[in-house]
């Protein structure tokens, strides 16, 4: 009896000493929501957590907290530290992540010579990294371009697919501006072609010359003397 009651008087001493251990699959748990919240931002980041070793006796921490490693990027194959400020303490956990390749895509049909805007691509996972190599991914790369077909939405949009808008269209009234050394002259014609900024463009003036000059990109005609 006696030996009954000093195993229980033990028991009793142990039992706050083991509650007071760090759970290490909150920690993974905390871990995983920082990571979560930190590719939010990004569509088609997946990420694999490493694990803790459970055979580790920490203090528990009322307030863990969770931080990219000193160095770290949060990409490919990097760390988290997991820390406790008061008792103190620090873990590192690897963690890989990888971001799935991203094309744009028509949210809706569209006809040859329309100007694309935001609302009109949006990004995607491509299903088929080796469409990566086609498929245009960055918006900056056709917002403000004009289609050169129509397309259906849902379609992936390529380079072929969408080129600068007209900045000068035939029969447009255009002003044309002579310039040399120290003189700059302006006078207005009449486009003869289309044209995109950069393209060289016949203007009829008014007095029936046909001159060529460059489009900018404000649809102005410039002309070298």
């Amino acid at each position: 009896m006696k030996r009954f009651v000093l195993f229980l008087f033990a028991l009793c001493l142990a039992g706050p000493a083991l509650a007071a251990n760090q759970n290490m699959t909150l920690l993974e748990q905390l871990a995983k929501s920082f990571v979560r919240g930190e590719l939010s931002q990004r569509p088609g980041a997946a990420f694999r957590l490493g694990t803790l070793d459970r055979r580790l006796a920490l203090p528990a921490c009322a307030d863990p907290q969770v931080a990219w490693s000193d160095g770290a990027e949060p990409s490919g194959n990097t760390f988290l530290d997991i820390y406790c400020l008061a008792p103190t303490w620090r873990l590192r956990l690897p963690v890989t992540i990888s971001d799935a390749a991203m094309g744009l895509v028509l949210t809706h049909p569209v006809r040859a010579g329309d100007m694309l805007g935001p609302d009109d691509i949006r990004q995607a996972p491509l299903p088929d990294s080796a469409l990566a190599r086609d498929v245009l991914s960055d918006p900056a790369q056709v917002i403000g371009q004009s289609m050169t077909s129509g397309a259906a939405a849902g379609i992936w949009l390529r380079s072929f697919m969408v080129r600068p808008p007209y900045v000068v269209k035939m029969n447009q009234r255009v002003k044309v501006v002579v310039s040399g050394d120290g003189f700059s002259v302006e006078a207005e014609g009449v486009a003869i072609a289309n044209g995109r900024a950069g393209d060289v463009v016949p203007v009829r003036m008014p007095n029936g010359q046909l001159l060529r000059g460059v489009a900018g990109p404000d649809g102005v005609i410039s002309l070298s003397n």
